[in-house]
């Protein structure tokens, strides 16, 4: 489980000047509310996000880097892992839009 004012974040797709591109978008946790129904992160940039979902992004990341894959359109924490793994992503995605970069 994070900690208030950890930094959590995704990779989404944008617009500007017609041109599509990926970015990072991060935002600090502002509060964690735990009750019978769950955990949930709350930030100033993103909805309120179930702790778990995010915690198993996270690791799912983490465990990723070796295999070269990444989330996107899903929020993890930006930790010195994951930071410089999205954000040398983006940079390769940004830079060879004709490639497929997505399994799905």
């Amino acid at each position: 489980m994070l900690n208030v004012g950890d930094i959590i974040g995704g990779i989404y797709p944008s617009e500007k000047d017609g041109k599509e591109y990926w970015k990072l978008i991060e935002s600090p946790i502002s509060k964690i509310v735990i009750n019978k129904s769950g955990a949930k992160y709350y930030s100033k940039r993103f909805y309120p996000l179930d702790v778990e979902d995010v915690d198993l992004n996270t690791s799912s990341i983490e465990d990723g880097v070796d295999k070269g894959y990444i989330f996107v359109r899903e929020v993890f924490h930006l930790n010195n892992v994951t930071k410089p793994f999205a954000e040398r992503w983006i940079k390769y995605a940004n830079e060879n839009p004709d490639k497929d970069l997505s399994v799905l």
